[in-house]
């Protein structure tokens, strides 16, 4: 059986971790697996074959409705240094949701600890539950996690949320998550409210995969040089793309403002 159920409804590409009967534990094949279902979303979105209404406007990434995930999966780690294999696999997956060039959401009930507590927050947004519960057991078992992670948790969640996580060892739930870091649903909604943010999703694939790019570099502190990024501003405003959609937006407006008066 798959770690991995993948399913396509209208724009929306659903990945959902499917390992029950170990949690939603995250093994190596399970973010292998994972990784292959966001490529093929993106190979969806990037196809001019595609039959209409199976074009991926977004990514949903869930566990389900009970669950998460309890993170990663003890029995394939051994205590050494061979477990940073795991991290750098993790952390592969991590930086293909934050760059990818569509829109991704997690959804988050129960148990979301350590690992997917990374995989959640390396997504655009995140949809929890007021219920769900938040850890990150990493100095309990006696590890430094990696920092690529924590700079960005600690971007996306915040040092205090972070310090209470990690060095206090606090489980949080939901509707404990500090404003803004995440957007905290009744139990049983998360799946359906972030289905709806991604419907209301119409977006270039080019345009949100420059603008993650450079909000993941401010994320994680990079030296910011606006120089930098002009070429590729100049490139995103001469696109066809861009032209096209200006000029559908131009068409809605005066339609639009023809009604009013």
């Amino acid at each position: 059986m798959s770690d991995i159920i993948r399913s396509v409804d209208a724009s929306i590409t659903q990945i959902e971790i499917n390992r029950p009967e170990r949690a939603n534990a995250l093994k190596r094949r399970t973010i292998r697996q994972a990784e292959a279902a966001l490529d093929a979303a993106e190979a969806l979105e990037s196809d001019p074959t595609h039959r209409t209404g199976t074009s991926a406007a977004g990514v949903l990434l869930t566990g389900g409705i009970e669950r998460f995930s309890a993170g990663a999966d003890l029995s394939e780690l051994n205590g050494t240094v061979d477990d940073l294999g795991f991290d750098d696999e993790l952390e592969r997956l991590c930086r293909r949701l934050t760059l990818s060039p569509l829109p991704v959401v997690a959804a988050v009930e129960g148990a979301c600890y350590g690992a997917a507590v990374d995989l959640a927050w390396a997504c655009d947004a995140v949809v929890v539950s007021t219920e769900a519960r938040i850890g990150l057991p990493s100095t309990s078992l006696g590890i430094l996690y990696n920092p690529t992670s924590v700079a960005r948790l600690h971007a996306r969640l915040g040092s205090p949320t972070v310090r209470r996580l990690m060095v206090l060892q606090q489980e949080l739930s939901g509707r404990e998550l500090p404003p803004g870091t995440a957007m905290v649903v009744p139990a049983g909604t998360t799946i359906e409210t972030a289905r709806s943010l991604l419907r209301a999703c119409s977006v270039d694939s080019g345009a949100t995969a420059a603008t993650k790019a450079l909000l993941a570099s401010l994320d994680l502190g990079e030296e910011f040089d606006p120089v930098a990024w002009q070429p590729e501003r100049e490139a995103r405003l001469a696109s066809p793309t861009r032209r096209a959609a200006l000029e559908a937006r131009r068409a809605t407006f005066s339609r639009d403002q023809s009604e009013w008066n």
